[in-house]
Order: C-alpha cells, then sequence, then structure tokens
C-alpha cells in the first residue's frame, strides 16, 4: 500500500489525514476481532484442555468432562491489549511510508536506500547476547532452576524464552548472509547455460531485503516447532523412563505368602511390611508358602509375570559395614516384564546382565560407586548379611559386573546388588516374602487385574500401575497448558506464515509486473517463466525450511539437557536422553510442502492471465 500513500500524499492528503485513515481501519479490524477473537479462543482453551502433548490432542485423555471456560476481565484485558498492538502493526509502518511522495518512493522501490532498522542497528547480535549468557549461565548452574522455575519445568513458560530467542537472534543474523550466499550461487550460475537459474539467484541476491520478512518467518516457525516437538517428546520419553524406572514394570504387585507360624497375619501398605513371629522350632516345616508365580498369568491381560524380592543387605568389608539393598530376581522372567536402559551398565544390554548372574548362581552384580569405592574387581568374593522378613543370613556372592543404575534403585539410598532370587532363599534357609512383577497389554486394566489376583488366592497388599501414573501426570493442568500452548502458537504461527507466503507471492507477482512482461517480450516462454518463479519460491521455502531445521536441531541439543530439574530422587533418575522428533518434522515439512505447491498454482494462474502488451504499454508510462 505504500504505492497509494504515495499517491494520497501526492495529490495533497496530510499525514496526519493518512494516520486517520489506518486509525479507522484498525479499530474496525480490532472491533470484529474482540469477539470472534474471544470465541476462537474459548475454544482453543477447551481444546488445550485435552492436550497430552505437543500436537498430541486426544478428546478422552482421561477428563471426565471438557474444561469450562470464563471470559475474566484479564481475558478482556489482554484482548484489548492485542487490539491496541494490531493498531500500532498499522499506524507505525503508515506513519513512515506517509513522508514519501511518488518520486521518493520509486527512488527507494529502485534501490535500497536505508537498511532495515535491525540492520542498522545490529539488533541481531545484541539479541544474541541474552540467550547465550543464559546458556553460560545454565552451564555454570546445571539446571534451569535458575531461570525461577522452581521444581517443575510446566510451571513457567517463560523458560522457552531462552532457546526463542536464540533461534531468533540466529535467524536474524543469517539474514545478513542471505544476499551474500545468493550472489555466490549467482556467480556460479553465469557459467552455466540455464537462464532461468540465474534469474533467480540474482533476483534473490539482489532484492534481498523483500524476502527477509517471509524468510525469517519461515525459519522462525519451523526452528520454534522443531524445538517445540522435540522437547515434547523428550519429556514424554522421560516422564515414561521416570514411571517406569520407579515402579520397574506395568504392573507392580506386594504380595504377602502364608506365613505358616501365624493364625492371624496382617500386612501393613508397602514393601515388605510383614507381621512376623519367632522362627518355628520344626525345621520340617516351610515358614513360608506361596502360590506359583505362573498363576498370575491366567488373569486376562497378563502377558508375563516375575518374582522380585527386596531385602537389607550389609557388607562389610574392611572392617567398615556398608548398608544398601539386595535385589532378588528369576533371571529367566525378569527380563520379560522389568523396564531397562543400556546406559544402566554402559550399554549392555540386560540378557547380558542376566548371562553374567547364569554363568554361576552366586554371582552378584553391585553398583558401580560400591565396587569403585571397595576396590573390588569382577571375580572377588563378596559376603552380605540378608535380611528378610526379620531373620537375617550371611549369605556368600561372587562379584560379576557392576552396574550405574538398575530399576527401583537409587544412587541416594546406598548400595545396591542384584543376584538369584533362589540363591537368596538358599542362603536364608527357606522361601521368603518377595514382589511380582507383571508386564500387561496396553488395554488391561490395572484394578481388575489386582482383584482377580485375589480371587485367585493371592494377597495383594499394594499395587502400582506405571500406565495409570503416566496417565495423571499428563492430564495435569501445567502439562496440558504448556504443551496447548505451545501446540496452538505452531498452528497458528503455521497458518500465518502460509497465509503469509500466499499473499507475498501475489504481491511480489504484482511489484514486478512490469519486469515480467518485459522477461516475456524479449523471448521467455511461459514454461521457463514458470520455472523461474517456481524456482524462486522453491529456494525460498527451501532455505526457510534447511535454517530453520538447522536452529531447531541445535537449540534442542543445547537447551533441552537443562529441563531435568527438581530435589526428588526420582526426578533425576534415569537422566534426559534428547530426542529428537523427526516423525513431527515430517507433518512441518507436509504443511510447508502444501504451501509451495499452492503458491506456485497462484503464479501459474496469473502467469497465463499476464498480458504482455499491458506490461510494455505501464513501462512505457513510467
Amino acid at each position: 500500500e505504500q504505492s497509494e500513500i504515495a499517491i494520497l500524499r501526492s495529490r495533497g492528503a496530510t499525514r496526519g489525514q493518512i494516520l486517520f485513515i489506518y486509525l479507522l481501519e484498525g479499530l474496525l479490524i480490532g472491533a470484529l476481532g474482540l469477539f470472534g477473537g474471544l470465541l476462537l479462543g474459548s475454544w482453543l482453551a477447551r481444546l488445550m484442555g485435552q492436550t497430552r502433548s505437543f500436537l498430541d490432542v486426544s478428546l478422552f485423555a482421561g477428563q471426565a468432562e471438557p474444561l469450562v471456560t470464563v471470559f475474566s476481565s484479564t481475558a478482556i484485558q489482554y484482548a484489548l491489549l492485542a487490539i491496541v498492538l494490531v493498531v500500532l502493526a498499522l499506524l507505525l509502518p503508515a506513519f513512515f511510508a506517509s513522508h514519501h511522495t511518488i518520486i521518493t518512493l520509486r527512488w527507494e522501490q529502485a534501490r535500497s536506500l536505508i537498511r532495515p532498522l535491525w540492520k542498522r542497528y545490529y539488533l541481531d547480535a545484541f539479541l544474541l547476547i541474552p540467550p547465550l549468557y543464559g546458556l553460560y549461565q545454565l552451564n555454570k548452574q546445571g539446571a534451569v532452576a535458575l531461570l525461577g522455575s522452581g521444581e517443575d519445568p510446566f510451571s513457567n513458560p517463560l523458560l522457552f524464552l531462552v532457546p526463542i530467542l536464540f533461534c531468533f537472534g540466529l535467524g536474524l543474523l543469517f539474514m545478513r548472509l542471505f544476499p551474500v550466499v545468493m550472489g555466490i550461487l549467482a556467480w556460479v550460475a553465469e557459467r552455466l547455460p540455464a537462464t532461468t537459474l540465474l534469474l533467480t539467484f540474482r533476483q534473490l541476491a539482489r532484492s534481498a531485503t523483500l524476502y527477509t520478512g517471509p524468510l525469517l518467518l519461515l525459519c522462525l516457525t519451523v526452528s520454534l516447532a522443531f524445538f517445540s516437538a522435540s522437547m515434547a517428546v523428550t519429556l514424554d520419553s522421560h516422564l515414561h523412563d521416570r514411571v517406569y524406572y520407579e515402579i520397574g514394570a506395568d504392573l507392580a504387585l506386594v504380595e504377602l505368602g502364608e506365613n505358616t507360624e501365624e493364625t492371624d497375619q496382617q500386612g501393613l501398605p508397602g514393601q515388605n511390611q510383614i507381621q512376623t513371629a519367632a522362627p518355628s522350632d520344626d525345621a520340617e516345616e516351610p515358614r513360608w508358602l506361596f502360590l506359583p508365580v505362573s498363576e498370575h498369568q491366567q488373569l486376562p491381560g497378563v502377558e508375563a509375570a516375575a518374582r522380585v524380592g527386596n531385602y537389607s543387605a550389609t557388607a562389610n568389608i574392611g572392617g567398615r559395614q556398608q548398608a544398601g539393598q539386595l535385589l532378588g530376581i528369576d533371571r529367566f522372567d525378569f527380563p520379560s516384564v522389568a523396564y531397562f536402559r543400556p546406559d544402566f551398565a554402559q550399554n549392555e544390554s540386560l540378557g547380558g546382565v542376566m548371562n553374567r548372574l547364569a554363568v554361576d548362581r552366586a554371582n552378584i552384580v553391585v553398583s558401580r560407586d560400591f565396587l569403585s569405592r571397595n576396590n573390588l574387581t569382577i571375580g572377588d568374593p563378596l559376603r552380605l548379611i540378608v535380611v528378610a522378613a526379620g531373620d537375617s543370613a550371611e549369605i556368600d556372592f561372587i562379584v560379576a559386573g557392576s552396574l550405574d543404575l538398575f530399576p527401583t534403585q537409587y544412587p541416594q539410598d546406598g548400595p545396591f546388588f542384584v543376584a538369584n532370587l533362589d540363591y537368596i532363599h538358599e542362603g536364608l534357609g527357606g522361601s521368603y516374602p518377595y514382589n511380582v512383577w507383571l508386564s500387561t497389554s496396553d488395554a488391561a486394566d490395572g484394578q481388575v487385574i489386582v482383584d482377580g489376583a485375589r480371587q485367585l488366592g493371592f494377597a495383594v497388599v499394594t499395587s502400582q500401575d506405571s500406565r495409570l501414573v503416566i496417565q495423571s501426570e499428563q492430564n495435569r493442568p501445567e502439562r496440558q497448558g504448556l504443551f496447548g500452548l505451545l501446540s496452538v502458537g505452531f498452528l497458528a504461527a503455521a497458518a500465518l506464515t502460509v497465509l503469509g507466503f500466499l499473499v507475498y507471492a501475489v504481491v511480489s507477482f504484482q511489484r514486478r509486473f512490469i519486469e515480467l512482461g518485459m522477461l516475456r517480450a524479449i523471448g521467455l516462454s511461459v514454461g521457463q517463466m514458470a520455472i523461474y518463479l517456481a524456482g524462486e519460491q522453491a529456494l525460498l521455502i527451501l532455505t526457510g525450511v534447511g535454517l530453520g531445521t538447522a536452529l531447531g536441531l541445535l537449540a534442542s541439543r543445547i537447551f533441552i539437557p537443562f529441563f531435568q530439574i527438581g530435589s526428588d530422587k526420582s526426578a533425576l533418575i534415569p537422566s534426559f536422553i534428547v530426542e529428537i522428533a523427526w516423525q513431527q518434522l515430517a507433518t512441518i515439512y507436509a504443511i510447508f510442502g502444501i504451501m509451495f505447491i499452492l503458491a506456485v498454482a497462484v503464479l501459474f494462474m496469473l502467469l497465463i492471465r499476464m498480458k504482455i502488451f499491458e506490461a510494455v504499454k505501464m513501462g512505457e508510462a513510467i
């Protein structure tokens, strides 16, 4: 609209009159947007209430009923603030454009007289200072708690300001290099026989300022969407890892066997909290009786079951006693039910760990800190005092390996040991209570399994369902609000980017109408012109998408590891594994691929309808 403003100024309109026109336009747009925006915002808020992760909306995410939205005074205030910003976005460009007449406008369009504001004052360089300083502090402190998030990254969305500024600053910095890169490519194209390729690179190199806006918008949209998706995938994966590490399997049951020395046994909630009596004088009768653990597989939804005994253990090395936890497992059944990551054992699989226990029934795997602290090596003997259900015994083991982590065991609680359950029971003189870990199908109901186990005769004291805990965590309002905000923000940004590129393609065609007509007049065919315009759009989109992907990947690698915070031991163990959202990136690419097809189709239609004589006459008139 700069040409229209220049014409009005050349015909006597004052700057005040022009600004008043745009003020009225802004108020009309704001009034329509106020009512429509509040209704749309209410619907988006209800949609965000069903969000489980980035771009993952489930209408059955566990909510008993949808969120009820209220038009509060705060919402109205933010809506009015948005209208003020819209009016300013109209008035400021109109104010700067209104000092032009037709002559000065044509001068500026012919060559760039004034560089953009951010280039003149090096705002791109200044914008890199806050994120780089934030990164320095994060590396120094080692957690995003420095930025005021407390113990929950979902409680403060401002945490994402640092990576956003990082992507924005680097994107602006690349805008300085874009004409240089296009100039080099144009120099290379001069030595090639392709005319349309040379025209494309020269146009982008000589008129780079015309493409800065859409290119930067595309770069930011892709980079922030890629970062948000990768962060969401990483946080979702860590939620799964954290819960399964704490519980150990899909479903963990704390069960009591039958104590033959008691007539009335009662169990308290919690592991190994069992009422016991004095040992029996009759050595022939076992103290504890248990149903076969394989009976659990009769329950619907149970795929595998394994015994896991968690007992206290004390090592006496060099006259120094060290208390820890001894985990007794069935090495045949355990791998089919337990959660495990190779990094728990320095990239050794769970099968490899079980093979260490299979070599000798007395083999034991110990925590790595315990191994190094006591100068033990593989093959050394280790004697532990094991306590189970009030009884204790000294059992001799052979060190067969070491572990950094193991499900349900936290280094903060002291050393841990993993051994064969049957060998432990032999050392104790009989079977002792143990827990049962179950692998269940995705559709299985944990409470139904627990009720079924009790009907079979198992004394289930408590249970822990990993999937239920994960679902409860995903339905937290803070988590839903953050991921819902990121999802809605990406959809809005993607829609505006697609719309902006289509508008840009049409406006660019109209602005260069005479130039394109002259190219047709001197002999370029419709096909060559179509390749020229399509190549220009393709190069812009590929540059923006490629740069956005690189920035998003870089921001993900740098900033996502700092989002693991908390004082609770379960929040820090196991450690983050940054996962890149390549699958979601394919969706992002598909969106902008469709945008490219639409832009080329619009330009091709305009090109077919273009009349060469009109462009030539307009050029003669100018």
